[in-house]
């Protein structure tokens, strides 16, 4: 007998049938979209964090300003305690007393 080789093609593999469907490519597309996911779900605590803080800052600002206009009210009722204040503040806006006659001087020069 003659040494002869034989070659053998197989058309499909040993156990199973050819499957059309790639399941490691979809399986790794699978994974890629649950990543987007996950990363799209922390996209909106993270803007409402960005957002709380940029209010925060504000909200800083704006105390800072209503601190400094308290202080200054609290010297103001502090100075108009005094009776003499009280009447300088009457008479700077045109108050007279009783039995006081007023006076409208007009035509003054700058």
């Amino acid at each position: 007998m003659s040494a002869r080789s034989y070659r053998v093609y197989r058309t499909r593999p040993r156990g199973r049938a050819r499957s059309r469907i790639d399941w490691d490519r979809l399986g790794r597309i699978a994974l890629v979209l649950v990543l987007f996911a996950v990363l799209l779900s922390y996209l909106n605590p993270i803007v409402n964090l960005a957002d709380a803080w940029r209010d925060s800052r504000s909200e800083r600002d704006r105390y800072g300003e209503l601190a400094r206009e308290n202080q200054e009210l609290r010297e103001r009722a502090a100075a108009l305690s005094d009776p003499d204040a009280v009447e300088r503040e009457a008479r700077g806006l045109g108050m007279v007393e009783p039995g006081e006659r007023s006076y409208v001087i007009r035509n003054l020069p700058d």
